[in-house]
């Protein structure tokens, strides 16, 4: 727009200069030095014909066309009279020649790059005016090339789930089934084989807690691996496994519980009744009725006399861990109260030894 008004005033100024020669040449046509009033004229004329058609006729380089007529003009009228004005006039011709050739090179790179311009947009302007499913047949070819370039990048970092939902992809909307499936199946096989790995040390994990007898814990760590790898065959029946091993532990609890009652190992017994306890629900517990009742008093005895002998002894630290254990262990008995009114005496006997 700039390069356009430019010209259009360079044509209105070569336009007042033809005129202004016309007049000359018009006002110096009767004198007798008007050596170059006859050449002027035609070429002024000539010049103001040019200007005019290009006004109607939009010709290019209409100003640089008169100013060369003008040119010329001087130079018939100077070329036996006056050589600094023919020289003058040549270099003004020069000079229109080359400003023609200039500005028709621009306008034509101008106006190449304006169709190019316009070729684009028009582009552009089509493809946004298209449908989602006419792009997707129009760059199909391209979008499969990205999705399978996209698979290969998320399997290679190890994001195996976004590689399946790209092939789920790849089969619906574009109906690459068979491509899809064999990339999938890579895939599976891929996951397969790195969860196996890790699916190993998780299971040698929860042994350990089968083990250390941590069954609330591996109950939870089996089902957060059925979370996180659902299609296993190895996790198969693993709260299944967790619950026969826990199983089998109690039976062996049952078994070594009446083994030392039978021996009266009367604290080995207790220790186990006690671990027991939480595995019996109150109808497998009636079984184990009568031979609790008999390790529990037995037990309780077997207390009462150590800490006796303990007081009859002076050995008032160990009466005092021993009363402590009955206090403890029968809180609702009454030789659990008679125990601790022993202990404020027996504790203060422990200071004044202290002290002596």
């Amino acid at each position: 727009m700039k390069t356009n008004k430019v010209l259009s005033e360079s044509c209105y100024f070569t336009l007042a200069i033809s005129v202004a020669i016309l007049l000359a040449a018009l006002y110096y046509s009767n004198t007798t030095e008007a050596f170059w009033t006859a050449s002027m004229l035609v070429a002024s004329i000539a010049a103001l014909a040019v200007l005019i058609s290009s006004i109607a006729l939009k010709i290019k380089l209409a100003e640089f066309y008169a100013v060369a007529i003008l040119a010329v003009g001087g130079v018939i009228a100077s070329a036996t009279t006056n050589e600094n004005i023919l020289l003058a006039s040549i270099v003004v011709l020069g000079l229109a020649v080359v400003g023609a050739l200039v500005t028709s090179k621009r306008s034509d790179q101008t106006s190449g790059n304006g169709e190019l311009v316009t070729s684009k947009l028009d582009v552009l302007l089509e493809a946004v005016q298209m449908s989602e499913n006419a792009k997707r047949v129009l760059f199909r070819d391209r979008e499969l090339s990205v999705l399978r370039s996209t698979v290969q990048d998320d399997i290679t970092n190890g994001e195996f789930h976004s590689a399946l939902v790209l092939c789920d992809q790849m089969a619906t909307v574009f109906g690459a089934v068979e491509e899809a499936e064999i990339l999938r199946a890579k895939v599976t096989v891929i996951i397969h084989e790195q969860h196996d790995a890790r699916i190993c040390d998780e299971i040698a994990k929860l042994q350990v807690m089968l083990d250390q007898h941590e069954w609330v814990a591996a109950y939870q760590d089996a089902a957060r691996l059925r979370r996180l790898f659902p299609e296993s065959p190895r996790l198969h029946g693993i709260e299944q496994h967790i619950a026969d091993v826990r199983t089998q532990y109690r039976h062996d609890l049952e078994a070594k519980f009446l083994h030392a009652a039978e021996l009266e190992k009367v604290e080995e017994a207790m220790l186990l009744l006690r671990e027991l306890d939480g595995y019996l629900t109150p109808d497998e517990a009636r079984r184990f009725r009568d031979t609790a009742t008999e390790v529990i008093t037995k037990y309780r005895d077997s207390i009462r006399v150590r800490f006796n002998m303990a007081v009859g002894d002076h050995r008032w630290q160990e009466a005092i861990e021993f009363g402590e254990v009955i206090m403890h262990q029968f809180p609702n008995t009454k030789m659990a109260e008679e125990v601790y009114s022993m202990l404020e005496t027996i504790r203060v006997r422990v200071v004044e030894d202290e002290t002596s």
